[in-house]
């Protein structure tokens, strides 16, 4: 007669199931036990919190398996099955078995500790700015380049590209996927497309540092400029530039702060891509009152505004370009002009610079070349004097010409300010004045632009500014450089200034 079956899960552990179960929770614990050690001896990353998700996801996974085999076991022997693991025996008394256990035991231990760790790595070399800006270098290169001479060349483009939260790092790395299959078969565009349509929301990445709330009130900028005749003629604009901001009494809800989402609420449509061309333009006030302007020249009905994307401002809208920024040639000349790098001994160097660097390009080799022969040719034919005594300065001046070009221009990728504009200001590229003009109307009549000191107010302007005698409220009017024009009213600066050479045709 039979012994009854043993009511106790005796032996029921016996099968590979629970075995598999057990080396689960094993390596999780051992994996979680690894991770937590390298947090403490390192420094911490936000998406750590993912590897102790999937380590808590193992375990659960081996806790469940545990029961479930025991119990499968259980039904075998019940139906008068033999174990599943009959054959395999291992009795610790035996010091031949007890030796091949511990030394299975102590490699399975040793590699769940290495998998834990080369995951650990790997989740930080994943939010690199390395990782993202070289492992695929010759798409990256040009946002790579930029982020190095940006003023966030310190903080890692995943707290702006992801922030914190495993979610937004899941989606990044899905979408990353689908990024590096289109760089392995060479199907991607040239320049990149911005804006990111997808990106985060700036107050979840930007306002982790920039606090929208913090008084801000003015900021004084002095720039510096260079004319186009022969003598590179030096000029100078002193502004106060009204930031606004929620403290400032004098400016609260007014400046260019004023779309910051503290007093006001800026809604628009546009109909394009980057969001370059405004169409329309809603005001939401703190009392309540409500404004909405149209583009005079291309008014969309209810049902053409109904299948545009209704967006509101946020910090990305102007600056677009916080890490990423594209000096215009104009810009990068005037720079090191200003600097001392290129030679101001080199009559007409500002207009042959610009001209130098703003041609049609194939390769960064080509123009490299093409950039030594515009000016060694013109200063040749037109300048021999000059270019007999001043080789020198016109040798240095090439060779910081080649450097600006490598650095703000990228044939290979088509990126350049051309492709990438600022949305700060609105000399080289529409920017303020994609909503800011006289063409963005109300039901009124009351256009978006009133006057140019809304935004900022002109201190002193020409040769020097160092003397200022200016009231503080209505500041100077504009004066052209070039011709001497006093300009008070719109005017699109961008029509005629692209930071090219249009300016110069």
């Amino acid at each position: 007669m039979s012994e009854p079956e043993p009511t106790l899960p005796r032996g029921y552990y016996r099968n590979w199931i629970t075995y598999v179960g057990m080396a689960l929770v094993l390596a999780a614990l051992l994996s979680g036990t690894s991770i937590f050690l390298q947090e403490l001896l390192s420094h911490p990353s936000p998406y750590t919190g993912i590897l102790y998700a999937f380590a808590s996801l193992v375990l659960m996974t081996g806790f469940a398996l545990v029961p479930i085999g025991m119990l499968w076991e259980r039904r075998r022997r019940r139906q008068g099955r033999t174990s599943a693991l009959a054959v395999f025996r291992i009795d610790l008394n035996n010091p031949e078995h007890r030796t091949v256990a511990l030394a299975l035991l102590g490699g399975f231990a040793l590699l769940v500790v290495l998998v834990g760790v080369g995951s650990y790595k790997s989740f930080h070399a994943t939010e690199s700015v390395e990782f993202c800006g070289q492992l695929c270098h010759s798409v990256m290169n040009p946002e790579w380049v930029r982020y190095n001479a940006s003023p966030h060349a310190r903080v890692a483009c995943a707290e702006c590209h992801i922030g914190a939260g495993a979610d937004w790092y899941v989606k990044s790395k899905i979408s990353g996927l689908r990024q590096v299959w289109a760089v392995a078969v060479g199907n991607y565009d040239r320049p990149i497309p911005t804006p990111i349509h997808d990106l985060r929301p700036a107050r979840e990445t930007c306002e982790q540092c920039h606090w929208r709330r913090k008084f801000t009130g003015y900021k004084e900028l002095v720039r510096s400029y260079y004319l186009s005749d022969e003598d590179n003629t030096r000029t100078q604009m002193r502004m106060l530039v009204k930031i606004g901001g929620e403290k400032s009494t004098f400016l609260k809800g007014s400046g260019i702060h004023y779309h910051m989402l503290i007093a006001n609420k800026v809604e628009y449509v546009a109909t394009d891509e980057k969001r370059q061309q405004m169409a329309w333009v809603r005001v939401t006030r703190s009392d309540g009152s409500v404004t909405e302007y149209s583009n005079a020249d291309a008014p969309l009905s209810e049902t053409e505004r109904a299948k545009f994307e209704v967006r509101t401002m946020d910090c990305m809208d102007c600056h677009n370009r916080p890490a990423h920024q594209f000096p215009t040639a104009m810009q990068s000349v005037d720079d090191a002009l200003e600097a001392g790098s290129i030679a101001l001994t080199l009559p007409e160097i500002k207009v042959q610079a610009v001209q130098a660097i703003d041609d049609d390009y194939a390769t960064t080799a080509e123009a490299m070349e093409g950039i030594a022969n515009h000016l060694h040719d013109y200063y040749k034919r037109e300048y021999p004097e000059i270019f007999e005594r001043k080789n020198a300065d016109l040798v240095r001046s090439i060779k910081e010409l080649q450097k600006i070009y490598r650095s703000t221009v990228f044939p290979e990728m088509k990126a350049s300010w051309r492709s990438y504009p600022s949305n700060i200001g609105h000399r080289d590229s529409p920017g303020c004045f994609r909503c800011h003009n006289d063409r963005m109307v109300s039901d009124t009549g009351e256009t978006i632009f009133t006057d140019c000191t809304r935004c900022h107010l002109i201190l002193a302007q020409g040769e020097s500014t160092d003397n200022v005698n200016v009231n503080i409220e209505t500041g100077l009017p504009f004066v052209h450089p070039e011709d001497g024009e006093t300009i008070e009213e719109y005017t699109s600066c961008s029509d005629c200034h692209t930071g090219g050479i249009e300016l110069y045709e």
